[in-house]
């Protein structure tokens, strides 16, 4: 399904996800206009026909450039989300996810042609459990970062209370793929095999984690704008899968074609990892027959052959 008609204003635009959420919406048509301080993102990873505006979402001219521009939906991507840095500037990250959603909102309900809001929130609200989480599961953040998403999930749900603006949440599991701006596990292992080091050190070796190739997370994003409608519902984005960090380099090893081994730098040992993190994804699965594309030794080849990926 085309998007021709629509008009799509993108915050974190500019960012590791918002840039391929702005291609692929480009790409079906759309008309886009991706807004990012640049924080963690940049200018030159906006795609070729995308708009582009450097403006914080907590600013007053945030309203004046969405007003400008008019969009029918908007997709709220923009905020601080790697882990440590939340945990070290907790206020920080309380005033960018949570005021600077809250202040999204404000200026979409000012919005005349506003029809739908897609809010990006995060795993990080449910706790530690061993089992799949589902939208259904109980909800109980250990960190400032799952904290914040889970009042943004709130916002946003009380937003379309109270507008009528179809709205809806994806609680995004761990995405990888190219041109991320923070230093995660998968770019953290890429990092160093393209230094060639064969023997790479990381922090905890156990931790499972549902790792979603972010062209698949642009999709979904894609699929909830032009199909979703109704209150506020949360989707879960990932793969249902998990692999631990030591699998996670033996499926690097296999992309590579060669023999890698891992030691524990302990100094990187982080005490919040949870042991598990996996996705249910039958709701967005059965409601929109959305399903990941991307096998994961073929997403981190892709890695190994280019870290960066021109998305113009």
């Amino acid at each position: 399904m085309r998007l021709d008609n629509r008009t799509v204003l993108v915050t974190g635009g500019a960012g590791f996800i918002g840039s391929h959420v702005a291609r692929e919406l480009h790409a079906a048509g759309a008309s886009v206009l991706a807004v990012d301080n640049c924080f963690a993102g940049a200018p030159s990873l906006v795609p070729d026909g995308v708009s582009f505006e450097r403006v914080d979402v907590r600013d007053e001219r945030f309203e004046d450039v969405a007003r400008a521009f008019e969009p029918d939906a908007v997709v709220h991507l923009a905020a601080i989300h790697y882990i440590p840095y939340c945990n070290e500037n907790p206020e920080e990250t309380f005033r960018v996810n949570v005021m600077g959603t809250r202040n999204v909102l404000s200026v979409a309900r000012s919005l005349p042609e506003l029809e739908t809001f897609v809010f990006a929130s995060s795993a990080a609200v449910y706790p530690p459990r061993e089992s799949a989480n589902s939208e259904d599961s109980r909800t109980g953040p250990m960190d400032i970062y799952g904290e914040t998403k889970l009042v943004g999930e709130d916002l946003a749900a009380l937003f379309a209370a109270e507008t009528g603006v179809s709205t809806a949440g994806v609680r995004l599991f761990n995405v990888y793929g190219p041109n991320e701006t923070n230093e995660h596990l998968v770019p953290a292992i890429v990092k160093q095999v393209r230094a060639g080091k064969r023997q790479i050190e990381l922090g905890n070796l156990s931790p499972k984690r549902d790792f979603v190739h972010v062209s698949d997370v642009a999709r979904a994003v894609t699929t909830l704008l032009r199909e979703f409608e109704g209150t506020f519902e949360p989707y879960n984005v990932g793969t249902g899968r998990e692999y631990s960090v030591r699998e996670v380099v033996e499926k690097t090893g296999a992309a590579l074609g060669e023999e890698i081994e891992i030691a524990q730098d302990d100094d990187r040992v982080r005490d919040s990892d949870r042991p598990h993190l996996k996705a249910d994804i039958s709701k967005l699965q059965s409601e929109f027959g959305w399903n990941p594309q991307t096998e994961f030794v073929s997403g981190l080849r892709e890695l190994l052959d280019g870290e960066r990926v021109l998305v113009g």
